[in-house]
């Protein structure tokens, strides 16, 4: 399912990437590598606010639609 279907508090496992080869190439630099856990801790009017590897970020809507986690 597409990451921002996930519910706050949950942490899920990144399973896929739909996007281009550049845009892969900036979320697996982001740390959005396939098996890594991702906890979504918040939201806002934009996008998500994420805990990614002991590191708190915010992705906008249309990045996270990229990444599918289970």
């Amino acid at each position: 399912m597409p990451l921002p279907y996930a519910q706050v508090g949950e942490t899920r496992r990144i399973v896929s990437l739909h996007a281009d080869e550049e845009l892969k190439r900036h979320l697996m630099d982001l740390g959005f590598v396939i098996g890594e856990r991702v906890q979504i801790v918040g939201t806002t009017k934009e996008g998500l606010i994420l805990s990614l590897k002991g590191v708190r970020l915010a992705l906008n809507r249309g990045l996270a639609h990229q990444i599918n986690v289970a």
